[in-house]
């Protein structure tokens, strides 16, 4: 098998993949009563959960403060 073909092979591979998840397992993990409950009072208080994940700034502050004065104890750190 040639190297572009084998490329094409794991292309083809990897989509078919996503598209399982995208369409079978993920619809049907959205039917377990759990997660239905979370999805549902989302839903109720109109909230986007693609939003979620910025609702943490409020809080990062304090870590952004945290590394700096980590950063001025001990300049040759990490990096």
């Amino acid at each position: 098998m040639t190297h572009s073909r084998q490329q094409w092979v794991q292309f083809l591979l990897l989509s078919t993949g996503v598209c399982l998840l995208w369409l079978i397992v993920f619809p049907q993990i959205a039917t377990i009563p759990h997660v239905q409950a979370e999805i549902d009072f989302l839903e109720v208080k109109q909230i986007d959960p693609t939003a979620m994940f910025y609702s943490d700034l409020e809080t990062i502050e304090d870590t952004v403060q945290e590394i700096s004065d980590f950063h001025k104890a001990h300049p040759d750190a990490l990096w």
